[in-house]
């Protein structure tokens, strides 16, 4: 199946549902294809995905956009990661 993805220029993550987070600078990360937000404070956003819980730690961290196409943090973003499920 990844072959015939690969020949009709199909972009993996979009298939599968897998996030894509893109990181401008350390002010701002674009992220895409989440499942909700499990947590929000200043410190620390956590997001539900398909990967796991997809962390981002900073300081004066806001939500600045977030609809069904993706959701952007805004803020001094110090560390991106994964926490597997369960």
């Amino acid at each position: 199946m990844l072959d015939r993805l690969k020949q009709a220029d199909l972009p993996q993550e979009l298939v599968f549902g897998w996030p894509r987070s893109v990181l401008v600078g350390d002010e701002k990360v674009i992220v895409e294809q989440h499942q909700g937000v499990y947590a929000c404070t200043e410190k620390e956003i956590i997001l539900k995905t398909l990967c796991g819980l997809l962390v981002i730690n900073g300081q004066r961290l806001s939500l600045t956009r977030y609809d069904q196409d993706g959701l952007v943090v805004l803020g001094k973003i110090e560390k991106l990661c994964y926490r597997p499920k369960g």
